[in-house]
């Protein structure tokens, strides 16, 4: 059987959905997509904007389950997701969750599909802040989900841990010294090869990926979930680090987003609450304009491979596009468009692939042909 994931709220997850469909954001530990692979036991693809599926998305024939990418899986509605049979969907409200389709992808066979209304609550992501809102449940079904009938390597007896051990796993190669672990708040996750560097003080929920590092003296406050060969210090709270990217200095960053390839400077300092402890508005890319987002606690969302200077300031509520490069005294602007170059320059495609490629070099990592056609659709979005 297939699976294919498609985007219907694509543009409330920009600047980070720019270079990925929504299936491919990680919330908890795992990425959507790997949620529903897991779960399933079976591999998908991805259907989102023409440019990205070219990357992401290949033809399907045969039995295929077509799943709403927004929806977070859980056991009741994998169960019903899987009872459906061919043209059947799975209604909540005047939401679709799924469809059964024994014609691969193909719209035209299930435009009459018989409507089943699905019960029960399930849990969704409809905005980049929700990410990190639902990463505190989603770090613990993933939790459960990637360590059942697993057994974790002991912690030494150089670290403090408080709160029950049942809800720390440590990943075969980690190595965690001198650190202080609390999971009476959350579970704690460190994946394989991760370094976790003393002093470090962490409350979960929180997860650390393959190859990441935890700088010297950390304070991380959970829900927090760091993807695999990132570089990560000072103090974090309620964020997400989609994967390779670098906060290795001091500096505060909360209720954030933070893509791929992105390196923030030394004493770079995110803003996550007004000092009129109002609601923030945030750049819509859907709507053009600024937005009440609801939101009293809302820090930045930065799109793949931008880089701040260091002591860089960023405001409340701050939306950064991909390829941008922050850099000068104070505030920098709530919005900032891809391939910007300080405040009044535009970073060339071609300088920006060429550090691209060098940056994902120096973690072991290649880009190809098809991350460099995304990159030319974004550029020419942007102008």
């Amino acid at each position: 059987m297939n699976v294919v994931l498609v985007d219907t709220n694509w543009q409330r997850f920009l600047p980070v959905s720019f270079t990925r469909p929504v299936s491919q954001l990680r919330c908890g530990i795992l990425k959507i997509y790997e949620k529903w692979e897991m779960r399933l036991n079976l591999k998908s693809v991805a259907v989102s904007e023409e440019y990205l599926n070219q990357k992401f998305f290949s033809e399907v024939e045969g039995s295929t389950l077509i799943i709403n990418s927004m929806i977070l899986p859980d056991d009741d509605l994998v169960k019903a997701v899987l009872s459906l049979k061919d043209k059947e969907i799975l209604n909540s409200g005047g939401t679709w969750l799924a469809i059964r389709s024994e014609s691969g992808f193909n719209k035209d066979e299930w435009a009459d599909a018989q409507p089943i209304e699905y019960p029960k609550q399930y849990k969704y992501v409809d905005s980049w802040w929700d990410l990190y809102k639902q990463n505190g449940s989603e770090i613990e079904k993933d939790f459960s989900l990637i360590t059942a009938q697993k057994k974790s390597r002991p912690l030494s007896s150089s670290n403090v841990l408080i709160g029950p051990k049942n809800k720390l796993f440590i990943e075969e190669g980690a190595y965690i010294e001198g650190c202080v672990l609390n999971t009476d708040f959350g579970s704690v996750y460190i994946g394989k090869n991760a370094e976790v560097m003393e002093g470090s003080i962490i409350r979960g929920g929180f997860s650390v990926l393959e190859e990441s590092k935890i700088k010297l003296g950390t304070k991380i406050y959970g829900p927090t979930s760091i993807g695999p060969k990132c570089r990560v210090g000072g103090e974090v709270k309620n964020s997400i680090f989609q994967g390779y990217s670098n906060k290795s200095h001091d500096g505060y960053l909360g209720n954030s987003i933070i893509g791929e390839w992105v390196n923030l400077g030394a004493d770079t300092n995110c803003s996550n609450l007004k000092n009129t402890f109002s609601s923030a508005k945030v750049w819509s890319y859907e709507e053009k304009k600024m937005v009440d987002s609801g939101e009293l606690f809302l820090g930045c969302c930065i799109g793949d491979f931008s880089k701040t200077g260091i002591n860089t300031m960023i405001n409340t509520a701050s939306v950064i596009g991909v390829n941008a490069n922050l850099f000068g005294s104070g505030f920098q602007k709530k919005f900032v468009p891809s391939f910007s170059w300080g405040e009044r320059e535009t970073y060339t495609l071609s300088k920006a692939w060429e550090v691209n490629k060098n940056i994902a070099r120096l973690t072991g990592e290649e880009l190809s042909d098809e991350d460099h056609l995304i990159l030319q659709a974004i550029h020419s979005y942007q102008l």
